[in-house]
Parts: structure tokens; C-alpha cells; sequence
């Protein structure tokens, strides 16, 4: 979505003087765009692209008796495409990407001001201040050609931190479930991976809205990219910059299970946008367990560099231990 963007911006930016009210329109949809995408994850145009086949591995654990409580862990099995620009600038693709946000907003004022200056025809008493606004578009227009260029590529992911660390973590809780000694009384396990997380989490979106019936009442935790090194495992309490707050129950459940273990946890806004998210939207009770790099160095996000080398086990084997230990406790209270 940010190549579209950015090709509808540098639209805008041909027609501005010939054609402004259509330079407008330009402006405003790529904004929109943008702003609906990438910054609040609603697909808005979508519609416009070919529909791929995916799809969701739902493993249910039925428990000995009765289920009183389900719990559902789960984690996301695709991976994408490298991001060029992630790969070069680290953390600074959010400066183009923060940069372009406002580029795109002085563009709209820039045209909704030339257009009422047309409409009363009054133009050309400005006309050496549009001058210089244009002089600023241009020499600004690399920004918007770097995010064009070099967001993505067509060089797949393996993805090992993203997302196979969190696959990883539910095969093993999977795997002990499996085991019939170890079968629970009355909790109800699902170990889910869901498809299509990187294009707009679509996988857990159609996941809820297949089973939301079945769900309403479940304490759900999401795994993503675990095989950081930073001590610390990061519980997310919102996501889309505090808008979308993650269910304050779960959450507590896995402070007081990793105070039990002590193991070291921080409890935080989530820059990165889960799974968790679709099910916060539908009010189900859910959060994240994710990492975060010790420097730059490690931040190998949607790159080449997110291979098995580079992965560090210590939150991975810390979120497989804090899932068992709500598993278990709920297994005692039910």
C-alpha cells in the first residue's frame, strides 16, 4: 500500500498546475490511503488487487472432562517479502514514512488553498509563494520516490524471528498437550496459526469471524517475533498508537504467571500491529507476547537477515514456560 500511495502522491504532484482539482483528489486519496493502511490497518482498497489463496491450522486440545475454559494460543505462519528500505536505513524507514505522512498533508493544504485562490480567481497575487511551495514538493520528492522504490521487493522472507519464533512456541506447547498423561481436566487448548498476517492479519480476521460464537469467552494470547535477545518479553496493552487496548484480564494473568516464574516482563503500547488486534476489535479478551532488539544490529524485520542465526531462544523458552503456567493454573481453577 505505500507504493500506491506514493505513486498517487507523485500524481498529484504533475497535475498540480494544469490540473489542481484533480491534484487534489490525488492528494486526499493517498492520504487516505495512507492513513487508513498503514496508520489504523483497514483495508480500503483491497478490492482492487487479485484474491491468493491461504490458509489456518486450528489444533484443538480437548480436555478430560467438561470444558469450562479455552484458552487459544496462537501465532501467524506466513512471512514477507524483504523491505528493501529496512533492510538500509534500520529504525530510519520510520522517519520516510513519517516524512511522506506530512509531505502528503502540506500537498492538501497546499491544493485546497490554490484551488480557492482559482475560484476567486486571485491566483496570481500568490503566485510566487506557490512558486516556492512547489520549489519545496520537488526538492522534497525524493522521499516518496524511496518509499516507492525500496519498500518492498521481490525477494521473500524465511522469517525465522517473524514469525517461525512464535510458531515454534505453540508446536511445543502442542506437542506436551499431545501426551496423553499430561491431558487436561477441564481447559480447553487451541493452538492456532493463522495465514496472511503480513497483508492485514486476514487470516485471524476470518479465524473470528468462522468461530466467534465459540470463542466469546476465551483468554487468547498471540506469539510474534520472540527470538529477540532483549531480556525482557513485552505484553502488549494497545496497539495503532493506544487506539485498540488489549484485554487488561490476559494481561494480568501473564504478569502474575511470569512474576510466579521470575521471569522479567514489561508491559507496554505495541508499535508493531499483531494478530491481537483483529480480536481486540471484536472485544474478545486477547494480547500479544512479543520481543524487542537490544540495537539496531538485531532489528532484522522483514529482511534477509531474519534467518535462524540470528535468533536468541531465552523469550522464546520464557513465553513457552509463562503459556504453560496460565494453561495449568486456569486447568486448577476450573
Amino acid at each position: 500500500m505505500s507504493a500506491v500511495t506514493s505513486i498517487l502522491y507523485c500524481i498529484s504532484i504533475i497535475l498540480f498546475w494544469y490540473y489542481s482539482w484533480l491534484s487534489l483528489i490525488f492528494a486526499v486519496l493517498s492520504f487516505l490511503i495512507f492513513f487508513c493502511e498503514i496508520y489504523l490497518v483497514r483495508e480500503i482498497v483491497d478490492i482492487f488487487f487479485p484474491k491468493k489463496g491461504s490458509q489456518n491450522v486450528i489444533t484443538k486440545i480437548k480436555p478430560k472432562h467438561k470444558t469450562k475454559t479455552l484458552v487459544i494460543i496462537g501465532s501467524h505462519l506466513d512471512s514477507n517479502w524483504e523491505f528493501p528500505i529496512i533492510r538500509k536505513l534500520k529504525y530510519g524507514f520510520i522517519i520516510i514514512i513519517a516524512v511522506n505522512f506530512f509531505l502528503n498533508l502540506v500537498l492538501i493544504i497546499l491544493l485546497v488553498m490554490k484551488n480557492f485562490l482559482l475560484l476567486f480567481q486571485i491566483e496570481a497575487d500568490f503566485y510566487n509563494l506557490e512558486i516556492k511551495a512547489f520549489i519545496f514538493l520537488i526538492i522534497t520528492l525524493p522521499f516518496p520516490l524511496i518509499q516507492l522504490i525500496f519498500i518492498i521487493s521481490n525477494r521473500p522472507v524465511i522469517g525465522a524471528n517473524d514469525n517461525l519464533s512464535g510458531m515454534a512456541v505453540c508446536y511445543e506447547i502442542a506437542k506436551n498437550f499431545a501426551v496423553s498423561t499430561n491431558k487436561l481436566n477441564n481447559v480447553e487448548v487451541w493452538i492456532n496459526t493463522y495465514g496472511s498476517e503480513e497483508i492485514g492479519s486476514k487470516g485471524s480476521k476470518a479465524f473470528i469471524n468462522k468461530h466467534l460464537e465459540e470463542i466469546k469467552k476465551a483468554k487468547i494470547i498471540n506469539l510474534d517475533m520472540l527470538g529477540y535477545s532483549y531480556p525482557p518479553l513485552l505484553i502488549g496493552k494497545s496497539e495503532i498508537f493506544g487506539l485498540v487496548k488489549m484485554n487488561g484480564e490476559v494481561i494480568e494473568l501473564i504478569k502474575q504467571s511470569a512474576t510466579e516464574l521470575n521471569i522479567n516482563i514489561e508491559i507496554k503500547k505495541l508499535f508493531a500491529y499483531t494478530d491481537s488486534l483483529s480480536f481486540c476489535r471484536k472485544n474478545l479478551s486477547a494480547t500479544s507476547i512479543t520481543s524487542k532488539p537490544h540495537s539496531m544490529k538485531e532489528f532484522h524485520y522483514h529482511t534477509r537477515d531474519d534467518i535462524f542465526e540470528n535468533l536468541n531462544f531465552e523469550n522464546m523458552i520464557n513465553a513457552y514456560k509463562v503459556c504453560m503456567r496460565i494453561i495449568e493454573k486456569l486447568d486448577i481453577k476450573s
